[in-house]
């Protein structure tokens, strides 16, 4: 079948999509009014402590646990609540202003000129657009300079569903060999320096979280989580433009449409009737949201050549798809623009969404927190990531699972060690020696009691210093100190202040 056959010219127009793309997200196709912004660097990942660049925060491999549920198989959340970003952002971002920054700093100045033509690629779903009520004539100007039509962002979606319905179906093969046990959380995700760097941003950003949490019952450790795993906290925003993969995903709405988008897949003859179904599904799903991103762009007067996003088109350091920016968005700065690559406007909008979709206090129960999340992105090792760095931030320790499944584990361990100890007990009760084995057994447990007395003390804080910084320095949890001196949640230190370390 000529559908599932790529040509020679399909691999020059995907040479010069992928050579011309950076620039055009860089620099906006068609030119500008005036000198263009400094360039938006957010198209280069860099691997950094221990963090890889993967595929999707879900395809992110997964630490192996003991009693963790099976991950939920990926469902069509996409088209209801807000996507992940399509790579795995660096944990490092660059020197000085973060990706997210530099775009919501070119997003909102020089507009393109769009006077470049419109590709011919692009005529189908620019006639489709003519005939829709609902778009205005400005927002097709936003097609001028628009690099040619690509199956490559649909492509992604069809192996991802083709691998789910036909792949996994398939029996494990029984090689004998030991089988991991299911996922618990990403691997790499929760470590030192992710919850270093997670409370970092707490601070840096205390006082947008202080007024987000007197409006929105969601705690603040749990949207930096989100957040970090979205985005890296805004370091990595995506490195397609968002326009051009959810207009692609738009017009790939036939087998024909996606010749040589296909071409590393089994798909054959027999899979036909699946394919033209799921296309036109998914086609449609990107048609709505690319008519909300339209609508974004020409609501809050934004420059599209200048705002990247996952390859499914889902934007700013929160990573909602354009459709949930409406409902979901929310002014954080007062500037009178939803501008999601802003932190505070990032933050308030997370707030809200969870909130709009269940989140009601603090005591809402695990399960039901991490229900609230998989209303994000429906998996569950997702939602155990950000509950696992959440606990992790909140206790200055690191964090091997989400609370409910780590504290069974923890109490299951202690009880063998405690049977043990007794059987010891019962086993040297007649030998003459024993009292003094008990007696010596005694003296760790006095000095032990008198540790905490010593080590009380207290520190003067420097300027500059961090409630992690001196947490760490004393080897204390920021929650001990928060305790010890009557902080509450407070993070945030002034040079000369005194702390006492437990």
């Amino acid at each position: 079948m000529g559908i599932f056959v790529a040509g020679r010219h399909f691999s020059r127009v995907c040479v010069f999509v992928f050579c011309l793309l950076p620039l055009c997200a860089l620099h906006g196709c068609g030119g500008a009014s005036a000198p263009m912004p400094a360039p938006v660097e957010t198209l280069a990942p860099v691997e950094a402590e221990g963090v890889p660049v993967a595929a999707a925060p879900g395809d992110l491999e997964p630490t192996s646990a003991e009693a963790a549920p099976a991950a939920a198989a990926p469902a069509d959340s996409a088209a209801q609540s807000p996507a992940t970003a399509d790579a795995a952002p660096p944990v490092t971002g660059p020197t000085g202003p973060t990706a997210a920054e530099r775009v919501a700093h070119a997003m909102t100045k020089e507009r393109a000129s769009y006077t470049e033509p419109v590709a011919e690629s692009w005529q189908p779903l620019l006639q489709r657009l003519a005939n829709d009520p609902k778009i205005k004539p400005e927002h097709v100007r936003y097609f001028h300079g628009l690099p040619e039509y690509s199956p490559a962002p649909m492509g992604v979606k069809i192996k991802e569903l083709f691998t789910s319905a036909f792949v996994r179906k398939a029996p494990p093969v029984d090689d004998g060999k030991p089988r991991l046990p299911p996922a618990r959380i990403y691997r790499g995700v929760v470590t030192e320096a992710t919850m270093q760097k997670s409370q970092d941003y707490l601070v840096k950003h205390k006082d947008v979280f202080d007024a987000v949490e007197k409006k929105y019952p969601v705690p603040r450790e749990i949207l930096a989580a989100l957040l970090f795993v979205e985005t890296r906290l805004g370091t990595y925003v995506g490195k397609d433009l968002a326009l051009w993969s959810l207009a692609s995903m738009a017009a790939a709405d036939t087998p024909e449409r996606m010749a040589g988008g296909l071409d590393d897949m089994p798909i054959t003859e027999q899979h036909a009737d699946w394919l033209q179904s799921t296309l036109t599904k998914r086609s449609a799903w990107a048609y709505n949201e690319l008519r909300a991103l339209l609508a974004y762009f020409a609501d809050n007067d934004l420059d599209p050549f200048q705002v990247p996003g996952s390859v499914y088109g889902a934007i700013g350091i929160c990573q909602f798809m354009p459709s949930n920016i409406m409902p979901y968005g929310e002014d954080g700065t007062g500037d009178g623009v939803i501008n999601l690559f802003t932190d505070p406007d990032a933050i308030f909008s997370a707030a809200r969404y969870l909130t709009k979709h269940g989140w009601s206090g603090n005591d809402l129960s695990v399960d039901a927190q991490r229900k609230v999340l998989r209303r994000y992105n429906n998996l569950n090792i997702y939602a155990n990531t950000i509950l696992a760095l959440a606990e992790s931030i909140r206790t200055g320790e690191v964090q091997t699972g989400p609370p409910d499944m780590v504290k069974p584990a923890a109490t299951a361990a202690k009880k063998p060690a405690t049977a043990a100890a007794q059987k010891t007990t019962t086993t040297k009760k007649p030998v003459a020696a024993a009292p003094k084995p008990a007696a010596a057994a005694q003296k760790p447990a006095a000095t032990a009691a008198k540790k905490p007395a010593v080590a009380s003390r207290t520190v003067i804080v420097k300027s500059g210093e961090t409630l992690s910084g001196v947490a760490r320095a004393n080897g204390v949890s920021i929650s001990a100190l928060q305790k010890a001196n009557k902080m509450g949640n407070n993070t945030q230190l002034r040079a000369g202040q005194k702390l006492i370390i437990p």
